[in-house]
């Protein structure tokens, strides 16, 4: 590996500083450090990258050396977000360090998980004729069997596999040449599941910049869990990126044939699809069904589901590992009750993400979420809500994440963290990892997908005002000049719009300005326009940051042709207006992120009658009042016209 290494270290001495840009590649526009430094950089985290995977492969033969693996997959780690941050890699490279360094970790025995043995067995079960779903390794049956070294470090020994057909395929095929006392079975399955996952990354070069699929396939937790411990999730990587493509190119039902063998890998993908039926109809339903029933046909059997069934029950009733949002429960639950509440509170979790499961399929059809986002929320809430989530768990998130072309830094965290977990194996700071972990993904969430979530919000806020202004616009067909005054996002402005086919100019004091609508930046002094410019004048809680609210009302009115609507927030209380003030501050500064902060100053609301009696003195006549909003929130619209 080195020596592909330092031929490439003269080039990255030679390298430009970059930054990452919104497509993952690098860009020579920023540069936080002095040239000759940030090429040093490159060159140590390059080497440190390699180092630390190199000495995984040989020091994670044993778990004893746990505490070690969780330093060279964290030391690792800094060295690939550093590689990803200001590395200059092409696409070949990238691909070429991904097998590279899927070598070095392939001759690893299933140190930090069982769950290989159980592979190996069900296979071995298979190439006896026996089914893999009716009969637990303990079973009599099986004496010849149990004196094999599989059987000896199997964990669940009294329950049958809940492995899925397509996974017992796999591990039929890698159990042909079987050897009793040694591992050969094991490292032909890993084989499989490697060469399937570098396929996916193949697949994913071709789809994304070189910047994701780096942050992908170099991440060092993905390559302990993958290359080095052979999970299933390898393989159920290769039919997801398949759906992905296909379904991208409009072939629905070949997308549904791998999303069926991916399901029947891991059970998880069955929940898409919804998701690819809403974008294809039953052509992407039907064929997918079929080679389901077709890879389950060999398994099937009366005993089967009740067998699976009492082995899923254990896992989901019993097993509880790095849940960071059931533990946080339980604790509260304990805290508050006394009582240990898990037994109730696992079913509980079930149940809500099954109930969430229609509203994510809604959602995602009015909002047109891509395959890949409806697909990683989906596993997103799955995760949250689990009992169990371990480190190979975030494999799927973190491989759908690269495709949409998002950092993903949440989860980027999570497994990080979750790879301390394993210390639980040896007695040391497991409770830590799993909360830093968990307390890591929810900041990095937030910082994520907050300002999305708030500008939902705030769209949806726009739609409940145009609601209630709609019915005051003139319905007479003709075309309409409106001034949004004060517009913020310029989302009111955009239904009126929309559903009119008015002309709409948005103004504002602040650039906030989120919408394809005109936009005009205002200073102090008069409107720029002229008298009767516009047809109607919106002031949407706008005049209470204003310094001179007498003046700006003289002004809408005089370049108002028609109609003033203005809506304000009102107060009785001296209670309602502190209310009031501290929530238009936190609103409006979470909104604009500072930029309003001086209108501040200026704040001031006013009762019903000074409002009324303030239109009265700009010479406008009331034509009509409306109620709007609830709580401390509500307030109250006025239809003015110039006298």
């Amino acid at each position: 590996m080195f020596g592909v290494l330092l031929p490439n270290a003269t080039c990255w001495l030679k390298a430009i500083p970059k930054s990452e840009n919104k497509r993952g590649m690098a860009s020579a526009t920023v540069r936080i450090l002095p040239n000759r430094w940030l090429t040093i950089w490159q060159f140590v985290a390059h080497v440190g990258l390699c180092a630390a995977v190199l000495t995984l492969g040989f020091v994670a033969f044993d778990r004893s050396h746990i505490p070690l693996i969780f330093g060279l997959v964290v030391f690792g780690s800094a060295c690939w977000i550093i590689c990803w941050r200001w590395g200059k890699f092409n696409l070949k490279v990238v691909i070429l360090y991904a097998v590279l360094f899927r070598l070095a970790l392939i001759g690893l025995p299933p140190s930090l998980s069982d769950d290989a043995y159980r592979y190996v067995w069900d296979g071995l079960v298979q190439q006896d004729g026996i089914n893999p779903y009716r009969l637990a390794p303990e079973d009599v049956i099986f004496d010849e069997l149990q004196q094999d070294i599989t059987f000896k470090e199997l964990n669940s020994k009294a329950h049958v596999s809940v492995y899925p057909p397509a996974s017992q395929l796999i591990f039929r095929l890698g159990t042909t040449w079987h050897n009793q006392d040694r591992l050969r079975s094991y490292y032909l399955i890993k084989s499989i599941f490697v060469l399937a996952e570098l396929l996916a990354i193949f697949l994913l070069a071709r789809i994304v910049s070189s910047g994701f699929v780096l942050l992908y396939a170099w991440n060092p937790v993905v390559l302990l869990e993958t290359a080095g411990q052979a999970h299933t999730e390898s393989a159920a990587l290769l039919a997801l990126i398949l759906v992905l493509i296909l379904a991208r190119r409009g072939y629905g039902g070949w997308a549904s044939i791998f999303l069926a063998v991916a399901g029947w890998i891991k059970l998880l993908p069955f929940l898409f699809f919804p998701f690819l039926w809403s974008r294809f109809g039953w052509r992407s339903a039907w064929p997918g069904i079929i080679v389901a029933i077709v890879l389950a046909l060999p398994f099937a059997a009366p005993y089967v589901m009740g067998n699976v069934a009492g082995s899923l029950d254990l896992y989901a009733r019993f097993f509880e590992f790095n849940a960071g949002p059931y533990y946080s429960i339980k604790a509260a639950m304990q805290w508050f009750t006394g009582d240990d509440w898990s037994k109730q509170i696992g079913p509980f979790l079930r149940f809500v993400f099954l109930v969430s499961l229609p509203v994510l399929y809604f959602v995602s059809i009015r909002r047109r979420w891509p395959l890949a986002q409806a697909m990683l929320i989906t596993t997103g809430l799955y995760l949250a809500l689990a009992t169990t989530v371990h480190p190979w768990y975030l494999l799927i998130p973190l491989f759908l994440a690269a495709s949409l072309q998002t950092y993903g830094w949440h989860w980027v965290w999570l497994g990080i963290c979750s790879a301390g977990t394993y210390l639980l194996y040896v007695d040391g700071p497991y409770w830590i990892f799993v909360i830093a972990g968990w307390l890591g993904w929810g900041i990095f969430g937030i910082a994520r997908y907050a300002p999305k979530l708030l500008q939902g919000v705030i769209r949806w806020r726009a739609n409940q005002k145009f609601r209630k202004i709609r019915p005051f616009f003139p319905r007479n067909g003709g075309a309409q000049t409106v001034l949004d005054l004060g517009c913020a996002e310029g989302y009111v402005g955009k239904c009126i719009s929309d559903r009119f086919g008015a002309q709409v100019l948005l103004a504002d004091v602040v650039a906030m300005n989120r919408t394809e609508l005109p936009h005009v930046l205002l200073k102090r002094g008069p409107l720029p326009w002229s008298d009767g410019h516009f047809d109607i004048v919106l002031l949407y809680f706008v005049l209470h940051h204003a310094e001179d609210a007498e003046k700006l009302i003289h002004e809408a009115v005089r370049v108002c042709g028609k109609r003033v609507i203005v809506v304000e927030s009102l107060y009785k209380t001296s209670a309602q207006l502190k209310c009031l003030t501290v929530l238009d501050k936190l609103a409006n500064r979470l909104r604009s992120h500072g930029r309003m902060n001086l209108q501040e100053e200026a704040l001031r609301f006013r009762t019903y009658k000074e409002w009324s009696m303030l239109f009265e003195k700009c010479s406008a006549r009331s034509l009509a009042e409306f109620k709007t909003g609830i709580g401390p929130l509500a307030g109250t619209g006025f239809v003015l016209e110039p006298q």
